[in-house]
């Protein structure tokens, strides 16, 4: 923003180092010859080897192959996508090959909408993307509701398990209490007779 020379980026950025990499950064500058002026290119070049160093990238490179859309939204695979590219910009560095790239790892139905899409820039995409997106949800809620309306309709029309009739008790028929029981034994009487002898002895 400042229209500053390439020696200038460099003192610029060096002056943001706090903490261990402003330390680094002066023990590379006493390393460096009195008064020697160190160019953006070589301030880049000190710091990556330092801080970034090939392994990393080797990782965040195979990071970036293998990222895909997945089950992420749109939105969180875009985020995904930018912050791995960084690493491999040789993949994005045209509007032609960044597209490609991200065209390439799209989830399945939304690559599907999108095959006929005619757009050249990537921001082109991304928001046609995201309006196709958006169409998806809405109409997959619509179905959902439209399974469930007809789920319930269903139940409905389900027909009631006929119950027998109910039927009052007869009028007429008159109401007999419980009849208790005795508890006393019923005993049985033995008969005695007494058999007189008839007429007298002589």
């Amino acid at each position: 923003m400042l229209r500053v020379t390439e020696e200038l980026k460099a003192e610029y950025a060096a002056h943001q180092l706090e903490g261990k990499a402003g330390v680094w950064w002066s023990h590379y500058r006493t390393s460096l010859p009195a008064n020697a002026v160190v160019t953006w290119d070589q301030f880049n070049t000190a710091f990556r080897n330092t801080y970034i160093p090939q392994g990393l990238m080797t990782i965040k490179h195979t990071e970036f192959m293998n990222v895909t859309q997945g089950t992420k939204s749109l939105t969180e695979y875009l985020h995904a996508f930018n912050n791995l590219s960084r690493s491999t910009p040789k993949f994005v560095d045209t509007e032609t090959k960044k597209l490609a790239s991200f065209k390439r790892r799209l989830g399945p139905k939304l690559s599907k909408n999108m095959a006929g899409n005619k757009s050249t820039t990537f921001n082109e995409f991304v928001s046609d993307a995201l309006t196709q997106e958006n169409s998806n949800v809405v109409y997959a809620a619509s179905k959902n509701r439209k399974r469930a309306y007809e789920a319930c309709a269903s139940q409905s029309k389900t027909p009631v398990t006929s119950k027998s009739a109910y039927r009052p008790p007869n009028a007429v028929t008159r109401y007999k209490p419980p009849q208790k029981k005795s508890n006393v034994k019923t005993g049985v009487r033995k008969s005695f007779i007494v058999a007189l002898p008839r007429g007298g002895t002589g």
